[in-house]
């Protein structure tokens, strides 16, 4: 029964840095299926920020782990196993929030970027006083336009700079400022509904 159970655990539990090299030097199925399965609903929390309807969502999550299969040999194992399993989860989501991007830009759709006014460009100095909850944040950015929803998680949540975002979509750097802050005037309008809605249902 010993042999048994240090058989089981042998193929059936894997560490990061086992699967990994499993992956790269091995080329089996079985550190593929470990890094899918451990990794999956951290990948889709980062990219259903960008994709909203989940069909799409898991799409995109199966395409970001194409890519990361096909670029492991490209990531840098860290020798500490706790830097190891966080620089994965960074370049994970890295690889995630640019399949997402890439799969907005792929609708073609052109009321994905909206036409920005000189006026527009000009003011940026609008910010969110209300400190919103994740949660609420989560549920309100699901109600303004994808082009505003992805500036808003790629600079205040990814912690990219406009400079990089601008890159990253093909706009001026000041087109996404604009564009967050008109994420945040929308979010707050929403927020600001929202609680007075709640606030006459509870007096």
């Amino acid at each position: 029964m010993k042999i048994i159970q240090q058989y089981w655990k042998k193929n059936n539990s894997l560490t990061l840095r086992e699967a990994l090299e499993d992956c790269v030097l091995n080329k089996t199925e079985r550190g593929k299926a470990f890094l899918y399965k451990k990794y999956y609903g951290y990948v889709m929390a980062v990219v259903i920020r960008y994709i909203m309807i989940e069909m799409e969502a898991e799409e995109v999550v199966n395409e970001s782990f194409v890519k990361v299969f096909r670029k492991l040999q490209q990531f840098e194992r860290h020798e500490d196993d706790q830097a190891l399993e966080k620089t994965f989860r960074s370049w994970l989501a890295r690889i995630a929030v640019n399949t997402s991007i890439d799969a907005l830009r792929a609708r073609k759709q052109t009321q994905f970027f909206e036409d920005t006014t000189e006026e527009d460009l000009k003011t940026h100095a609008v910010v969110m006083a209300d400190k919103l909850a994740v949660e609420d944040i989560m549920k309100l950015l699901a109600k303004i336009p994808d082009i505003q929803r992805s500036i808003f998680n790629l600079f205040e949540i990814e912690g990219y700079t406009h400079e990089e975002i601008g890159i990253m979509l093909q706009i001026p750097e000041s087109t996404s400022r604009t564009y967050l802050t008109r994420a945040k005037q929308r979010l707050r309008k929403l927020y600001m509904e929202e609680f007075s809605v709640s606030q006459d249902l509870h007096s």
